[in-house]
C-alpha cells in the first residue's frame, strides 16, 4: 500500500489559481515554492516546514489505516520529494527505510552552485549542519541516497554526502544500510533508479521477498483522482491558503518594543557601524568646471568592496552632502544636486537588483536564500554598506558631517528603512538631516 499528497502549490493544492484563466498565475509549483518561500523569510522563517508538518500528518494517516503494518513504513521521493523524504526520514522514527533522490548534496558543492528551492533548505548552515546531518540523525535507518549522472544535485555533492553518512553508520556497525545509487540522465528517477528503490523496500521492509523489477500498472487520468469537489482545496469549507497561516503567524509574533530592542536587534541583524570611516582607494578620477568626479571603493566589510562615484563641487570648506542609492537615472540627478554645491557620494549595495523583468528567479532570490543559510539577512546587509557610505562622507574633510542627507530610489531604496529605524533609535540622528525612502521591497 503506498500514499501519494500533494505538497503546497502541486496538485490539488495551488497556491495562485485564478478561475478566469483557469491555471495559477504565478505559472507553476516552484514558482509557488519561491513565493511562500519569500513571504517565510519575511518573519524570520523557513517554508519548508510546512512541507514537513505536511508530510508528518501523512504518515499519521497512512499508518491509522487497518491495512498498515507501522513496522514496516518507508517513503521515497525525488527533487522537493526527495528533500521532503531527507527531513521526514531525520524527524520522524516511524519510517523504517528511506530513498531519497536528487536531493542529497553536500553544501560544500550546492553553495556555489544551483541553490535549493526555499522548500529545500534550511538556515543550518549557520549551525555547522550539513545535508549528511539529517542522515545521521535517523542512523541506522537503511537510507539509499539516489543521484543522477547530469543532475545539478551532482553525483559528486552526493558522494559527500554519503561518505561521511557510512562512517557515521560504522560506528553502529551497520554500514551495510546507507547506499548510494547514481542513474543515468538528467534530474529525475529513471528506470534502473526506481527498480533500485523497490529493491531497497523490499530489502528492508519485505525481509528481502520480492521481485524489484517495474511491473505494469493502471495509469489513471488526473480527474479520476481528485480527492476535492472543484479539483481546488481552496475550495473546501475551513480552507486557508499557506499564504493567510504566514501572516496570522506574522501579526501572533507582534509585539510592542523599547528603544533597546530595537537596537539589539538591528545589532543581531549585523547592520550598525562603528562610525569609523573604512580605507578608500580611488579607482579613476577627473576634473572639470563642475569640481572633481572620483570612481572610489571601500570595503564594507571584510571581502565586501563597494564601488561608487564621489562628486566634490569645486567651492571652499565643508560642504552639506547626499547619499545616493537610485536606479538607472541617478548619473543625471547625482549631477544636478552636485551642481547645487553639494557632495555626492552615489553607491550600490552588495549585489544590487537589476530591474524587475517579471521573472519568477527575479533580483537576487539566490543570494537571498543563501544569506538566509547561513543565518544573515540580505537586506540588513545592504543596510550595513550604506551605513558604511554615510561613514565615508562624515570623515571627508569637504564635507559638514552635520548636514547629511540620503535619497534612494526603486527597489535599492529599501536599506533606507533601515538606516531611519537606526536612526531614530539611536543619538546620532545629526549624521542624516532628512531621510527620503521612495522605493522599498
Amino acid at each position: 500500500m503506498s500514499l501519494a499528497f500533494d505538497p503546497v502549490g502541486q496538485g490539488e493544492r495551488e497556491q495562485t489559481y485564478d478561475r478566469q484563466v483557469d491555471a495559477p498565475l504565478a505559472g507553476w509549483s516552484v514558482n509557488e515554492h519561491i513565493q511562500a518561500g519569500a513571504q517565510s523569510l519575511l518573519i524570520g522563517q523557513s517554508v519548508a516546514r510546512y512541507f514537513i508538518w505536511d508530510a508528518k500528518r501523512a504518515l499519521d494517516y497512512l499508518l491509522s489505516r487497518p491495512e498498515v503494518d507501522a513496522t514496516r513504513v518507508g517513503a521515497a521521493g525525488c527533487s522537493g520529494g526527495g528533500a521532503l523524504t531527507a527531513f521526514i526520514a531525520a524527524l520522524d522514527a516511524r519510517l523504517k527505510a528511506v530513498v531519497p533522490a536528487c536531493y542529497p548534496n553536500s553544501y560544500r558543492v550546492l553553495f556555489a552552485g544551483p541553490n535549493p528551492d526555499p522548500e529545500m533548505s534550511f538556515p543550518c548552515l549557520s549551525s555547522g549542519l550539513d545535508v549528511a546531518d539529517f542522515v545521521e540523525l535517523s542512523a541506522p535507518t537503511p537510507w539509499l541516497i539516489q543521484a543522477t549522472e547530469q543532475d545539478y544535485f551532482t553525483p559528486e555533492g552526493a558522494k559527500l554526502v554519503y561518505e561521511e553518512a557510512k562512517r557515521w553508520y560504522g560506528l553502529y556497525g551497520a554500514e551495510d544500510k546507507v547506499r548510494l545509487f547514481i542513474g543515468t540522465g538528467p534530474h529525475g528517477t529513471p528506470l534502473e533508479s526506481r527498480e533500485a528503490i523497490y529493491e531497497w523496500m523490499i530489502r528492508w521492509l519485505k525481509d528481502g521477498r520480492g521481485d524489484s523489477r517495474e511491473q505494469p500498472v493502471k495509469l489513471y487520468p488526473n480527474h479520476q483522482l481528485l480527492v476535492t469537489r472543484s479539483g481546488h482545496v481552496e475550495d473546501e469549507p475551513g480552507s486557508r491558503k499557506l499564504y493567510q497561516i504566514i501572516w496570522e503567524q506574522y501579526r501572533e509574533r507582534g509585539k510592542k518594543g523599547t528603544i533597546p530592542e530595537l537596537m539589539e536587534e538591528l545589532r543581531r541583524l549585523q547592520i550598525p557601524s562603528d562610525g569609523q570611516s573604512p580605507a578608500v582607494s580611488v579607482l579613476e578620477e577627473s576634473n572639470g568646471p563642475q569640481g572633481r568626479s572620483q570612481r572610489v571603493s571601500f570595503e564594507s566589510e571584510p571581502g565586501v568592496q563597494i564601488e561608487g562615484r564621489l562628486l566634490i563641487p569645486p567651492s571652499p570648506g565643508r560642504k552639506a552632502a547626499v547619499l545616493l542609492v537610485a536606479d538607472d537615472t541617478s548619473p543625471s540627478l547625482a549631477d544636478r544636486i552636485a551642481k547645487a554645491g553639494r557632495v555626492v557620494l552615489e553607491l550600490q549595495p552588495r549585489d544590487a537588483p537589476t530591474a524587475y523583468d517579471r521573472r519568477p528567479f527575479v533580483g537576487n532570490w539566490i543570494t537571498n536564500a543563501r544569506a538566509h543559510q547561513i543565518g544573515r539577512n540580505l537586506p540588513a546587509m545592504r543596510a550595513h554598506d550604506v551605513l558604511r557610505g554615510v561613514d565615508v562622507l562624515a570623515a571627508s574633510s569637504e564635507v559638514d558631517s552635520s548636514s547629511i542627507r540620503a535619497a534612494a530610489r526603486g527597489v535599492k531604496g529599501s536599506g533606507f528603512s533601515w538606516r531611519r529605524q537606526l536612526t531614530h533609535a539611536s543619538a546620532k540622528s545629526g549624521w542624516i538631516e532628512h531621510l527620503i525612502v521612495c522605493g522599498a521591497l
